[in-house]
């Protein structure tokens, strides 16, 4: 997966407005699913378990509506940010694998390591986290000065998907 810029003023207004979109979806579907359910149903009476068949009519329907739009070209870099934010969820539950490749200077492993802390950067660079940008930067140059101890250039680029289960079966 490359890393990609992406205009951060876009991304947020679009992402805001799917969230907003999203939320206030949910609200009318729910409220008026479960109204419309419990006056076919219960006579208009209260009902948990009718409210609850409103609120779950309506995730499964907005599911569908994200299921068609994710791909149309405005959600570009939202569905970009949502993928890179799986990646680095999936190396971060193969971790504890990829320290161990680290530490004994794993080629795979350094590329994982390699890909995570950059793109975890260019996220947060994203979404302006900047709190936790100063640790990661003294990461990416521990990385770094123990790249050039082994004498080894890596890129972005290196890192492959599957690396992650070629690691944990070297290190399970």
């Amino acid at each position: 997966m490359e890393l990609k810029q992406i205009d951060k003023a876009t991304y947020k207004k679009r992402l805001n407005q799917v969230q907003f979109g999203a939320v206030g979806a949910l609200f009318v579907l729910g409220m008026g699913l479960a109204e419309i359910y419990r006056a076919l149903w219960a006579d208009g009476e209260s009902s948990t378990l009718l409210n609850a068949a409103g609120v779950l009519t309506a995730v499964i329907i907005l599911a569908g509506v994200f299921k068609m739009i994710r791909d149309k070209p405005w959600m570009e870099d939202i569905r970009y940010t949502w993928q890179l934010k799986q990646e680095l969820n999936r190396i971060y539950r193969h971790v504890k694998f990829v320290d161990a490749g680290v530490a004994e200077n794993d080629v795979d492993a350094l590329k994982a390591h390699y890909f995570s802390l950059h793109g975890s950067k260019h996220l947060y660079q994203i979404e302006d986290n900047t709190l936790t940008v100063p640790e990661l930067n003294e990461k990416i140059a521990d990385l770094d000065k123990k790249l050039a101890e082994l004498e080894m250039t890596l890129a972005i680029s290196d890192y492959e998907p599957w690396l992650l289960e070629e690691i944990k079966k070297k290190y399970k």
